[in-house]
Protein backbone atom coordinates (compact mmCIF):
# COMPACT_ATOMS: atom_id res chain seq x y z
CA UNK A 1 0.00 0.00 0.00
CA UNK A 2 2.15 2.55 0.86
CA UNK A 3 3.89 2.14 -2.69
CA UNK A 4 0.91 3.30 -4.00
CA UNK A 5 0.53 6.28 -1.73
CA UNK A 6 4.05 7.51 -2.82
CA UNK A 7 3.95 6.71 -6.09
CA UNK A 8 0.76 9.45 -6.20
CA UNK A 9 2.73 12.46 -5.39
CA UNK A 10 3.89 13.80 -8.34
CA UNK A 11 0.69 12.25 -10.38
CA UNK A 12 -1.64 14.29 -12.12
CA UNK A 13 -5.68 14.30 -11.84
CA UNK A 14 -6.41 11.72 -14.86
CA UNK A 15 -3.40 9.64 -13.28
CA UNK A 16 -4.63 9.69 -9.71
CA UNK A 17 -8.00 8.40 -10.80
CA UNK A 18 -6.34 5.62 -11.96
CA UNK A 19 -4.45 4.72 -9.77
CA UNK A 20 -7.82 4.81 -7.53
CA UNK A 21 -9.43 2.40 -9.99
CA UNK A 22 -6.68 0.55 -9.75
CA UNK A 23 -6.50 0.46 -5.43
CA UNK A 24 -10.24 -0.03 -5.98
CA UNK A 25 -9.18 -3.91 -7.21
CA UNK A 26 -7.31 -4.60 -4.10
CA UNK A 27 -10.26 -4.62 -1.94
CA UNK A 28 -10.38 -4.39 1.75
CA UNK A 29 -6.58 -2.76 2.19
CA UNK A 30 -7.40 0.08 0.51
CA UNK A 31 -10.45 1.53 2.09
CA UNK A 32 -8.13 3.76 4.08
CA UNK A 33 -6.72 5.45 1.65
CA UNK A 34 -10.28 5.57 -0.47
CA UNK A 35 -11.69 7.63 2.22
CA UNK A 36 -8.95 9.99 2.27
CA UNK A 37 -9.07 10.33 -1.45
CA UNK A 38 -13.17 11.13 -0.40
CA UNK A 39 -11.69 14.31 0.99
CA UNK A 40 -9.72 15.38 -2.51
CA UNK A 41 -10.16 18.66 -4.38
CA UNK A 42 -10.10 17.35 -7.37
CA UNK A 43 -14.12 15.92 -7.99
CA UNK A 44 -12.76 13.12 -10.07
CA UNK A 45 -11.06 11.82 -7.41
CA UNK A 46 -13.66 11.74 -5.30
CA UNK A 47 -15.97 9.79 -7.55
CA UNK A 48 -13.33 7.29 -8.52
CA UNK A 49 -12.98 6.73 -4.70
CA UNK A 50 -17.03 6.91 -3.70
CA UNK A 51 -17.42 4.35 -6.39
CA UNK A 52 -14.73 1.63 -5.69
CA UNK A 53 -15.84 2.26 -1.88
CA UNK A 54 -19.14 1.10 -2.73
CA UNK A 55 -17.47 -1.90 -5.11
CA UNK A 56 -15.51 -3.19 -2.13
CA UNK A 57 -18.58 -2.61 0.45
CA UNK A 58 -17.04 -2.26 3.83
CA UNK A 59 -18.88 -0.49 6.14
CA UNK A 60 -16.49 2.54 7.60
CA UNK A 61 -16.97 3.96 4.42
CA UNK A 62 -20.92 4.69 4.97
CA UNK A 63 -20.66 7.83 7.22
CA UNK A 64 -18.33 9.54 4.33
CA UNK A 65 -20.72 8.95 2.07
CA UNK A 66 -24.02 9.86 3.95
CA UNK A 67 -22.37 12.84 4.16
CA UNK A 68 -21.45 13.51 1.03
CA UNK A 69 -25.10 13.16 -0.54
CA UNK A 70 -24.92 16.77 0.67
CA UNK A 71 -22.56 18.17 -1.29
CA UNK A 72 -23.12 20.87 -3.99
CA UNK A 73 -22.00 19.06 -7.00
CA UNK A 74 -24.82 16.63 -7.98
CA UNK A 75 -22.31 14.23 -9.62
CA UNK A 76 -21.10 14.00 -5.95
CA UNK A 77 -24.68 13.43 -4.80
CA UNK A 78 -25.05 10.71 -7.26
CA UNK A 79 -21.90 8.49 -7.16
CA UNK A 80 -22.19 9.04 -3.07
CA UNK A 81 -26.23 7.40 -3.49
CA UNK A 82 -25.01 4.81 -6.06
CA UNK A 83 -22.33 3.38 -3.62
CA UNK A 84 -24.60 3.88 -0.56
CA UNK A 85 -26.83 1.37 -2.19
CA UNK A 86 -23.78 -1.06 -3.41
CA UNK A 87 -22.94 -1.23 0.00
CA UNK A 88 -26.25 -1.99 1.50
CA UNK A 89 -26.27 -0.66 5.13
CA UNK A 90 -28.96 0.24 6.70
CA UNK A 91 -27.73 3.23 7.89
CA UNK A 92 -28.13 4.53 4.78
CA UNK A 93 -31.86 4.58 4.51
CA UNK A 94 -33.02 7.97 5.87
CA UNK A 95 -30.25 9.87 4.58
CA UNK A 96 -30.91 8.04 0.76
CA UNK A 97 -34.64 8.56 1.95
CA UNK A 98 -33.92 12.48 2.23
CA UNK A 99 -31.97 11.98 -0.90
CA UNK A 100 -35.60 10.98 -3.04
CA UNK A 101 -35.95 14.64 -3.04
CA UNK A 102 -32.91 15.99 -4.25
CA UNK A 103 -32.89 18.59 -7.16
CA UNK A 104 -31.37 16.50 -9.40
CA UNK A 105 -33.43 13.59 -10.89
CA UNK A 106 -30.52 11.34 -11.72
CA UNK A 107 -29.92 11.72 -7.95
CA UNK A 108 -33.56 11.08 -6.72
CA UNK A 109 -33.73 8.36 -9.17
CA UNK A 110 -30.28 6.86 -7.87
CA UNK A 111 -31.40 7.03 -4.25
CA UNK A 112 -34.48 5.40 -4.90
CA UNK A 113 -32.82 2.71 -6.72
CA UNK A 114 -30.29 2.72 -3.51
CA UNK A 115 -33.40 2.20 -0.92
CA UNK A 116 -34.61 -0.59 -2.72
CA UNK A 117 -31.39 -2.80 -2.89
CA UNK A 118 -31.06 -2.20 0.87
CA UNK A 119 -35.08 -2.80 1.45
CA UNK A 120 -35.15 -6.01 -1.01
CA UNK A 121 -31.34 -7.28 -0.66
CA UNK A 122 -31.06 -10.32 -3.22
Amino acid sequence: MTGHLLGVAGKTSPDIVQSIVELGKKGQPAVDFLLLALQDRDKRVRIAAAHALGEIRDTRSVEPLISMLADCDRDIRFISASALGMIGDPRAIGPLASACADENCFVRITAKEALARISFPR
